[in-house]
């Protein structure tokens, strides 16, 4: 089965490992927001050395529930080091979905229907940041809403991707690999 992706472009900075999922997890669950900065400055090596056109970054957002919860959204932070004029409002998810941490491909795109909206103008290129890149689900959902509301191109820029050895099915459709992307 192939998925059609609505999304133009995607890069990661790092491959994901264990190391790097510690220091994402410290940041996004014990309250080490400090990490931020490092991996900001990372992504924004990675996002001048590689062919972006988008001057626009809008983070990919949590729900408020999870905001709130958290104390702040992890993709803002990240995307404030990059340089560029960051949307934080432009892009919202109105939907509190599951998280996506042992779904499969196909129950990750169901739980993510309807979960982002665009809240203003969308004109040009846009780049969508994220902490961790996993099946591309979240990135596909949210490029193909940006684009509906006006977006010419979507570009994706995320500290890690999960490599297709980490994250792959078993015969179950169960995940053989664990990773958190929210």
């Amino acid at each position: 089965m192939t998925d059609r992706h609505f999304f133009d472009f995607a890069r990661s900075a790092l491959l994901f490992n264990p190391t790097l999922r510690e220091i994402i997890h410290h940041l996004k669950y014990s309250d080490r927001v400090s990490l931020a900065n490092p991996l900001g400055d990372i992504l924004k090596d990675c996002l001048e050395r590689e062919p972006f056109s988008g001057e626009t970054i809008v983070p990919v957002p949590l729900h408020r529930a999870r905001e709130r919860s958290r104390g702040f959204n992890q993709a803002e932070l990240i995307s404030a080091r990059l340089g560029r004029r960051v949307e934080n409002r432009l892009l919202r998810r109105r939907k509190n979905t599951d998280s996506q941490t042992g779904l499969s491909r196909s129950q990750r795109k169901r739980n993510l229907a309807g979960a982002f909206e665009v809240r203003g103008e969308v004109h040009g290129t846009v780049i969508v940041v994220d902490d961790v890149y996993t099946t591309g689900s979240t990135m596909n959902e949210i490029a193909r809403v940006l684009k509906r509301a006006g977006a010419q191109r979507v570009e994706v820029l995320t500290v890690a991707r999960v490599s297709n050895d980490i994250y792959r099915m078993d015969g179950t459709g169960t995940p053989s690999g664990t990773s958190s992307t929210q």
